[in-house]
């Protein structure tokens, strides 16, 4: 045991020299990179780090790391690093799992390693439960900005009947409205801020769909831009926008009724039916041994 726990303590010593040296590497790097711009007299936009920069061996590839980045973007969290963030808490709390286990298992039983699948297994259920986590606070997010659509849709149907321009409706909703659909204003007061930026309707509106994250903002901002650069009508587009997002609305709460409807089901399964048994069950149960204690007596 005190030759693994020494193997132990010299592999996370090694890598944490290794992580370090990475470091130094890439910000000398970094420093050249910087000092070359600046010569050459092109300005440096410098971006705030996410942390550390995230090793290979730990960074998700292929089909996982496309999920994660779509469930980020669902859940609102933007940004270059978003990703890198997401997996350091990932990596952070299981090892704070792993510590707390390991903690338990010399508390209670002794040894730091006297349960060591107890170990893997928190430390593996926690790494599975970030994932959970994101997805859930991503359809949560989803939820709420469709639930949220047909206000919005509504303002904006109102304001272009009254004539105002679509720019004017986006700088309205994003100052004064943000009560009906706290969301969307937030989103659009993004957009208004990248359009004041200098950035063009085509590329605004493309990052606002991205940001919205649910079906049917692309079309939404298709419809938009066709509106600013064709001269589409906008008007009869919102109202059938309006239907579909007030049908779903409609669809997720009688989805949410009918889980309510099977949650009460197996509470009342759980809690109601041994009550209900003993009650009904028991005085015959009684006199059933009461019989049998007088035919022995």
């Amino acid at each position: 045991m005190t030759l693994l726990l020494t193997l132990f303590y010299f592999g996370m010593a090694l890598a944490g020299l290794l992580f370090a040296v990475r470091s130094v590497h890439m910000l000398r790097a970094d420093h050249r990179l910087t000092v070359r711009l600046a010569a050459r007299g092109v300005p440096m936009i410098r971006q705030k780090r996410a942390g550390p920069p995230l090793p290979a061996l730990f960074a998700p590839r292929g089909r996982d790391r496309m999920e994660i980045e779509s469930r980020l973007r669902q859940a609102g969290f933007e940004g270059a690093h978003a990703i890198d963030r997401f997996v350091w808490i990932r990596l952070g709390a299981t090892f704070v799992m792993a510590v707390l286990l390991l903690m338990l298992s010399r508390l209670v039983w002794g040894a730091f390693f006297a349960k060591p699948l107890l170990v893997l297994t928190g430390a593996g259920l926690t790494f599975i439960a970030a994932k959970l986590l994101l997805n859930f606070v991503a359809q949560n997010r989803a939820l709420q900005i469709t639930a949220e659509f047909p206000f919005l849709l509504d303002m904006m149907l109102m304001m272009l009947e009254s004539g105002m321009s679509l720019d004017q409706c986006f700088r309205s909703i994003a100052k004064e409205e943000s009560r009906a659909a706290p969301r969307h204003c937030e989103l659009i007061a993004l957009l208004v801020a990248d359009l004041d930026r200098g950035m063009s309707y085509e590329v605004g509106l493309e990052r606002w769909a991205t940001r919205v994250g649910v079906s049917g903002a692309k079309e939404l901002a298709t419809l938009f831009r066709q509106g600013l650069f064709q001269g589409v009508q906008l008007t009869p587009a919102l109202r059938d926008f309006i239907e579909e997002f007030t049908e779903r609305r409609i669809a997720g709460a009688r989805e949410a009724m009918g889980k309510i409807a099977v949650r009460m089901v197996v509470v009342m399964i759980v809690f109601f039916m041994p009550a209900l048994f003993i009650v009904l069950g028991g005085p015959p149960v009684t006199t059933l041994f009461d019989t049998l204690r007088g035919m022995r007596q």
